[in-house]
């Protein structure tokens, strides 16, 4: 498998494309542990620069984190997390 170069606005494109594609709106939550060796695994970068992704998502409010350490797309904000993954998703 070839590793890539990806940006930080691509990782976190990434990481919201997995969440809808995963249907994670609410009810079903995903860990961070797991999202983040799904994406550590494709990129040169390590985990901790997927992490900060992550929790800058979170700042943002595209994703909400979870006191069990889960993350999940919030549903309300649908309109805005579809055109972050167009514009940045390559």
């Amino acid at each position: 498998m070839v590793k890539r170069h990806l940006t930080d606005d691509q990782i976190k494109a990434d990481v919201l494309n997995r969440l809808v594609n995963a249907k994670a709106f609410g009810a079903y939550h995903i860990p961070i542990d797991q999202m983040r060796s799904f994406i550590q695994n494709k990129i040169k970068r390590n985990g901790k620069n997927v992490t900060n992704c992550i929790n800058e998502l979170a700042k943002q409010g595209l994703i909400v984190k979870t006191s069990r350490n889960t993350i999940y797309a919030d549903h309300t904000r649908l309109d805005e997390i579809f055109a972050y993954i167009d514009k940045n998703l390559v």
